[in-house]
């Protein structure tokens, strides 16, 4: 979650090669690539391993398949931009909490209380997500991310269960979380073990793992713009 958060428009699958490889990995560019920005490679870097999708092919029953090129990158931290100050970007609280709004699926109402001592819930009635009034930047950020999450998986996906399936909210809230430097202590992701761990991992993991990253990146994206 933490690799896919700084890559937003890997897949789940390079995601987890980098998370295997280079676990701490921000910048990734082939070696040309880096050499043309006038960047070098140090010597005996070990490359890291993604794969990117070639060409189209028909397979024996007809179906059509898409054949997969390996590429090697380096993180920035393997060239000789490392020792060279980059640029640091850091959100305001406010400027972060208007994309965040601005990217919700539904419209964010601010009121006086909510039960349970939640601090956001969203409301089918009146289709929008409702924030407790008082709270800190960080706490509304987080409050309002895992609702959205929640709404934007329910309409991207016809038959989405919170109950069953709001791990996934939860995942997609940490990564924007992560995202934009906004405290996580208080989220414990190893509770997600024991959901993946009862999955089939061919399909039911990538399946669900997917659904968090394509949830992240839309919100993300809409943040971002």
């Amino acid at each position: 979650l933490d690799v896919q958060a700084r890559f937003d428009l890997y897949s789940v699958s390079n995601a987890i090669l980098i998370a295997a490889q280079c676990p701490e990995a921000t910048k990734l560019a082939d070696f040309d690539s880096w050499k043309a920005s006038g960047v070098y490679v140090r010597h005996g870097a070990d490359a890291i391993t993604i794969l990117e999708p070639g060409k189209e092919y028909q397979r024996d029953d007809g179906s059509v398949g898409v054949s997969y090129n390996v590429r090697k990158v380096f993180d920035i931290s393997q060239t000789t931009a490392r020792d060279e100050a980059q640029p640091q970007v850091s959100y305001d609280d406010r400027l972060l909490l208007k994309g965040l709004i601005a990217s919700s699926p539904v419209p964010i109402r601010a009121v006086e209380e909510l039960p349970q001592g939640r601090g956001a819930v969203y409301d089918p009635e009146q289709n929008a997500i409702l924030v407790k009034k008082g709270m800190d930047a960080p706490d509304i950020f987080r409050c309002v991310s895992l609702e959205a999450a929640n709404v934007q998986l329910a309409q991207s996906h016809e038959g989405y269960s919170r109950e069953a399936e709001g791990y996934k909210a939860y995942a997609v809230s940490y990564m924007l979380c992560q995202r934009y430097g906004v405290d996580v202590k208080g989220y414990d992701i190893s509770r997600l073990d024991g959901v993946l761990q009862g999955q089939d991992p061919r399909e039911e993991v990538p399946a669900a793992l997917t659904d968090m990253r394509d949830t992240f990146k839309e919100i993300n994206g809409r943040m971002a713009r």
